[in-house]
């Protein structure tokens, strides 16, 4: 019986990459990312506080992880349609803030316009 245990150096250890392909990335290092990097984003508007965005960046950041066999033209009709469900009354339209779903979508999948910060 013993011998049928593995011993603690037996057992692989996930690394980053692995980790971030199968679990996603962190939320909370996403969250403190995109907060001081929305205001350079062509789609951000003065006007519009992170809070704006937030949600956007989040479901864009996990949408990308959970379908990852999935491109975004495929995957763009079912984000929207799914958007009402999971953001509130006040929440911006689809439209409002498709870019910044499309925005965090990109990063996770390594193709951001940011160099700075792609996630592998």
């Amino acid at each position: 019986m013993a011998n049928d245990r593995q011993t603690t150096a037996e057992i692989p250890t996930p690394t980053t990459p692995t980790s971030v392909a199968t679990l996603g990335p962190d939320w909370e290092t996403e969250d403190a990312y995109w907060q001081s990097a929305y205001p350079e984003r062509s789609y951000a508007r003065a006007d519009r506080s992170y809070e704006y965005y937030r949600a956007a960046y989040r479901y864009g950041t996990e949408r990308a992880t959970q379908w990852q066999g999935r491109e975004w033209g495929d995957a763009e009709r079912d984000l929207s349609d799914a958007w009402p469900t999971i953001s509130d009354v006040a929440s911006p339209t689809w439209d409002e803030i498709k870019e910044a779903v499309r925005d965090a979508w990109d990063r996770v999948r390594g193709k951001s316009e940011d160099d700075r910060t792609h996630i592998r």
